[in-house]
């Protein structure tokens, strides 16, 4: 798998998987999640960054993925759904569990299961990731996923804001809600 992967993405891409893959299973076996579905999430997330803003646009409308105004104006929005596609039909992925947490590290939801959670974070926390609130993010990842969330999707907030970049509702939704849950288990 690792070997069909590198040969799919770019080098650097392909390092990028395999850091979060790493930080998925630190994550993993802190919070008692199944390690190898963390690991496979991890190392698939991105197996469709390949593909140039064009194609993901053709490959999402040949998969049926809907495409909104968010999408058409940000088509690399696309990219955690159209990974999920990739991984079921070229990597033969059958697991729900999996296909779910590549399909949402992106843009996240408001409802998601601590694999979820953990692929999320883990593609913001890799070892690589140098934006201004990562250390923070990074340290409450092992405290508490909510509050890791709220913060991640807060800098990525901020940072998009700063660089007069569309803001995807999905990624505000999702920032309110892990504060409601939260506050609400404070």
């Amino acid at each position: 798998m690792r070997e069909k992967l590198k040969k799919l993405l770019p080098p650097e891409r392909y390092r990028h998987s395999l850091r979060v893959e790493a930080a998925a299973i630190l994550l993993a076996d802190h919070y008692k999640v199944n390690r190898s579905k963390a690991s496979l999430a991890g190392l698939l997330h991105d197996c469709s960054r390949f593909l140039s803003c064009k194609q993901m646009l053709i490959k999402a409308r040949r998969f049926g993925i809907p495409i909104g105004p968010m999408e058409k104006l940000e088509p690399k929005l696309l990219h955690a759904k159209l990974s999920a596609k990739i991984a079921r039909r070229d990597f033969k992925i059958k697991d729900r569990q999996v296909l779910s947490a590549i399909a949402l590290h992106t843009v996240g939801a408001e409802k998601m299961s601590k694999l979820d959670k953990i692929i999320y974070l883990a593609d913001h926390i890799e070892g690589e990731r140098n934006y201004k609130e990562v250390q923070k993010v990074r340290k409450l990842a092992f405290l508490d996923l909510d509050s890791a969330i709220v913060e991640s999707t807060g800098a990525m907030i901020k940072y998009l804001l700063l660089k007069d970049l569309p803001v995807s509702c999905e990624t505000v939704k999702t920032r309110n809600a892990h504060l409601s849950w939260k506050k609400t288990n404070l």
